[in-house]
């Protein structure tokens, strides 16, 4: 089986359920997607970025998920006060894991913050809150409509690979106020929403695939979003 490395996020605060017994641990949602594809999810343990190329030595793929925002010192850039809570260990450590997939050539998939991220470790610049740096009308976070519901529309670029899975123009739902500014190296756009945010990127050799909205939330009540795992899995069988 295709053997896919998910990043884990990482619960830095005390809570009741856990009070400091501080974990790694990823969504269920993003397991459910691989295995769904016919691939085998890994959970990858935050560490430190000096060992990411042993962790992608031992995966044909990467998928990088949700979670907090992007430092903005890591794209040269001092924090806003509409930054909410970032995780730069978090960030080192996948930024480590994206230079190292892309070096050894094994396809990336970036979901959400995952795009951010993906963006960020190719040299490209995030905008720390799209509605104050550029202008966003839609609304972005649909919190407190339901995490599967698709709420606003993107219309994706011909010939591109979400073009070719999901078609020219969809409904997709949105948890972030972040978002692509300045392409990284090598990387194009692929999908926008309406009010011009990045919804999704290719780079271009088609290894870095990555979308701003949540797949792996509406997988399960609208199939049609496993596409893009079946997708990234497929490619991850037979990397270009």
């Amino acid at each position: 089986m295709v053997k896919i490395g998910i990043a884990s996020n990482h619960l830095i605060h005390p809570n009741p359920r856990f009070d400091t017994n501080y974990i790694d641990y990823i969504q269920i949602d993003y397991v459910n997607g691989i295995k769904r594809a016919a691939g085998l999810p890994f959970v990858l343990p935050l560490g430190n970025p000096t060992d990411a190329g042993d962790y992608i030595d031992s995966i044909d793929g990467l998928l990088l998920s949700g979670g907090q925002g992007v430092t903005p010192a890591l794209y040269g850039e001092e924090p806003l006060r509409e930054v909410a809570e970032t995780d730069v260990y978090r960030d080192q450590f996948e930024i480590a894991l994206v230079k190292a997939a892309v070096a050894a050539g094994k396809p990336i998939l970036g979901i959400c913050r995952g795009i951010q991220v993906l963006n960020v470790a190719l040299d490209g610049t995030l905008y720390q809150d799209v509605y104050k740096q550029a202008g966003a009308s839609l609304k972005h976070n649909q919190y407190p409509t339901s995490w599967e519901i698709p709420t606003h529309h993107i219309t994706t670029t011909a010939g591109s690979w979400l073009n070719q899975i999901l078609g020219n123009r969809f409904l997709v739902n949105s948890f972030h106020h972040q978002g692509i500014h300045q392409l990284g190296d090598h990387l194009k756009q692929i999908a926008a929403s309406d009010d011009q945010v990045v919804e999704g990127i290719e780079s271009e050799d088609g290894n870095v695939i990555g979308v701003e909205f949540h797949p792996e939330m509406m997988a399960e009540k609208y199939p049609e979003f496993q596409r893009i795992f079946n997708y990234f899995v497929d490619r991850a069988k037979s990397p270009k």
